[in-house]
């Protein structure tokens, strides 16, 4: 009885909508769920540093000045916070360069790039010439690589052009 209901309202077409909203956003749930781990595994370590600052402010507090370690974190702060509003790094957090897709991307193109770079100097590849390159376009394996590199082509040509 319990397994029917289930699957019936598994089965509704509201569920069926958020499940795929889900699916769709599932990358992006298990980097936050990634960070909140991270986040609590330090959460001593945090609250002991927030109870160390709270307990320095109520003794600089006490006096009639304020400390210069204090001086000199409100600088540092005031200069941050000028740096995150400024234009550029504004431009960063509008466009995707920061999306945990993008920068998953990078990560393996820079892994890729390190282990190609280590393959090639290698002392036994020899010269490719053009009919070696005319071979390796039917490679099954680069296909992958040369999609992305014409798609990826297409649409910076198409953003240049845009820009």
């Amino acid at each position: 009885m319990a397994e029917q209901k289930f699957f019936e309202r598994l089965t509704e077409p509201r569920t069926l909508e958020l499940l795929s909203q889900l699916l769709d956003r599932l990358e992006d749930v298990v980097y936050l769920l990634d960070v909140l781990e991270q986040f609590l595994r330090r959460g001593p370590e945090i609250a002991e540093a927030v109870n160390e600052g709270v307990a320095l402010l109520r003794k600089g507090l006490g006096g009639t000045a304020m400390p210069n370690g204090w001086t000199d974190l409100l600088n540092a702060l005031r200069r941050l916070r000028q740096v995150v509003e400024s234009p550029q790094v504004q431009a960063l957090f509008r466009e995707s360069v920061l999306d945990p897709r993008a920068v998953a991307l990078v990560g393996k193109m820079a892994q890729a790039m390190i282990e190609a770079s280590q393959e090639a100097k290698k002392p036994e590849h020899r010269r490719l010439g053009l009919m070696g390159l005319i071979r390796a376009l039917g490679d099954p394996e680069l296909q992958p690589a040369l999609r992305f590199a014409v798609a990826f082509a297409q649409r910076f040509s198409k953003a240049l052009a845009d820009a």
